[in-house]
C-alpha cells in the first residue's frame, strides 16, 4: 500500500495505466475501503473511464463480433469530451481483445457508425430511451452515468453515491443484445430492471 500512496502523490495530472490497474480490485474484490479511498483522490470521470476501460474485460460479446479482429476497437462517447478524453488516455497504446482501441467522440447520436462500446454522457440532446432504441441488438455495450439509466434501458449504469462508484447492470438489455456478463462483475453489480 506504500507503494500505491506514494504513486498518488507523485503522480500527474493525466490519468495513467496504474489507475486501471488498481481499479481491478474493486470489479473483483467489491470495493475494499483503502481502494475506495485511494480512488476517491481521482476526479469521478476518471474512475469512471477506468471503469469502462476495465468492464472490458468482464464482458463477452458474440462470435461475430468477436471476430472483427481486423477492426479496431471501437468506444464510442455520445455528448461527453472529458469523458473521451480520459478513455484516450487510459487506453492509448493498449489492446482489448487483440484489438488496437479507438475512442471516438460525438456530439450527435447520428454520427455514430461502428463501435463495440457507447457511452452516453448527461449532456445527449435525445431523451436516453431514444438514444437506446437506435443501438438496441446490434451487439453494443451500452453504458451511462445519468440517474436511472438502466432502469431506462441503459445496460450498464456508473452510479455515484458519495465518494464510491457502484456498477447497475440490467441483464434484459444486455441479453437482447447478445451480451454476457462474467460472473465476477455479477457478483459486485447490482441488477437492475427496465421500468415501463
Amino acid at each position: 500500500m506504500a507503494v500505491l500512496e506514494s504513486w498518488c502523490r507523485d503522480r500527474d495530472a493525466s490519468l495513467s495505466r496504474s489507475l486501471v490497474a488498481a481499479l481491478y480490485p474493486l470489479l473483483i474484490l467489491a470495493v475494499l475501503p483503502t481502494v475506495a479511498a485511494w480512488a476517491a483522490t481521482f476526479k469521478p470521470v476518471q474512475v469512471k473511464a477506468a471503469f469502462i476501460y476495465s468492464l472490458t474485460n468482464f464482458v463477452h460479446w458474440p462470435i461475430k463480433a468477436a471476430k472483427e479482429v481486423d477492426l479496431p476497437f471501437v468506444i464510442a462517447v455520445l455528448s461527453d469530451e472529458e469523458m473521451a478524453r480520459n478513455l484516450e488516455i487510459i487506453t492509448r497504446d493498449d489492446r482489448i481483445q487483440g484489438r488496437k482501441i479507438v475512442v471516438r467522440p460525438y456530439d450527435t447520436v447520428d454520427k455514430i457508425a461502428h463501435c463495440r462500446v457507447l457511452f452516453i454522457g448527461a449532456a445527449a440532446k435525445k431523451p436516453i430511451r431514444d438514444i437506446l432504441k437506435r443501438f438496441h441488438a446490434k451487439n453494443i455495450l451500452i453504458i451511462g452515468d445519468t440517474d436511472h439509466f438502466t432502469r431506462q434501458g441503459g445496460m450498464v449504469g456508473l452510479v455515484q453515491r458519495g465518494k464510491r462508484i457502484h456498477i447497475e447492470v440490467n441483464l434484459e438489455m444486455a441479453t437482447g443484445a447478445g451480451i454476457r456478463f462474467d460472473s465476477k462483475l455479477l457478483k459486485v453489480a447490482n441488477i437492475v430492471h427496465t421500468e415501463n
